[in-house]
């Protein structure tokens, strides 16, 4: 789990803490409340997502790295590129369900606003 994502989970928690502190929600605070615990789960598992793939493109890497180290050439030289475009793939599925994440997490924040807005 990343650094951001513990604080975040760690602000959550505060939130909610001082929420409970203060009395009683009101419809649309709650609604708001779901509408972010709902955003912050489906992030969470569009990271966890990510990491199964990027885990599994990491380990096929390794293993084209070993291949490599076995053999010598050119054919060795074609397993070491292939090593490392499946690691540079892995690192971007892994940016790109960060950003979907941060982007379903800013819509969850965005809805529970305009909610409360009302």
């Amino acid at each position: 789990m990343k650094k951001g994502t513990v604080m975040r989970k760690w602000w959550i928690a505060a939130a909610a803490l001082a929420v409970a502190a203060c009395g009683a929600q009101t419809p649309q605070e709650r609604e708001a409340d779901q509408l972010r615990d709902a955003a912050e789960a489906q992030a969470d598992a569009i990271e966890a997502q990510a990491g199964n793939v990027s885990a599994g493109m990491k380990a096929e890497a390794e293993q084209l790295r070993q291949q490599a180290g076995q053999g010598g050439g050119y054919d060795a030289q074609r397993l070491q590129v292939r090593a490392e475009a499946r690691e540079r793939e892995a690192k971007l599925v892994e940016e790109q369900a960060e950003a979907k994440a941060r982007a379903v997490r800013d819509e969850g924040k965005a809805k529970a606003s305009a909610l409360l807005a009302k």
